[in-house]
C-alpha cells in the first residue's frame, strides 16, 4: 500500500531515498485514479523505490511546486530530494522511464 504523505515528514520522506517519486492529487481531478492506480503498482513493481501520495487539498508542500488543481494530478520524481522529472501519462513503464530512460542499464527492481 502506498505511503499517504501530509506536510509534516515530506523533506524526511523525499531524502531518504536516492529516487524518490510522488503523486500529487486533488480528490476531484479527472486522472486522480488513473494516477493513483500507476502509482501503485510501480510501488508494488519496484518496491527499492520510496513511493507516496500527497492529496493536495490545504497542504503548503504542492504549493512550493507550483502544484495546485490545475496541474492535478501529477507524479513528480525526486532525486537526493530534489524535484528531477515530472510525469502526467501514467504508467508504470512511465515512470520507471522517468528514473532510468529506455536504454540505460539501471536496475529499479
Amino acid at each position: 500500500m502506498l505511503k499517504q504523505l501530509e506536510d509534516e515528514g515530506f523533506e524526511d520522506f523525499i531524502r531518504d531515498g536516492f529516487y524518490s517519486v510522488v503523486g500529487f492529487y486533488y480528490p476531484s481531478a479527472k486522472n486522480r485514479d488513473e494516477m493513483l492506480n500507476a502509482m501503485e503498482e510501480f510501488s508494488k513493481k519496484h518496491g527499492n523505490v520510496a513511493s507516496a501520495v500527497m492529496d493536495i487539498t490545504g497542504k503548503s508542500v504542492p504549493e512550493e511546486y507550483g502544484i495546485g488543481e490545475d496541474e492535478s494530478p501529477i507524479v513528480v520524481v525526486f532525486k537526493q530530494g530534489n524535484a528531477f522529472k515530472t510525469v502526467t501519462n501514467f504508467s508504470v513503464k512511465n515512470i520507471a522511464n522517468a528514473i532510468t530512460p529506455p536504454g540505460k542499464n539501471i536496475t529499479l527492481q
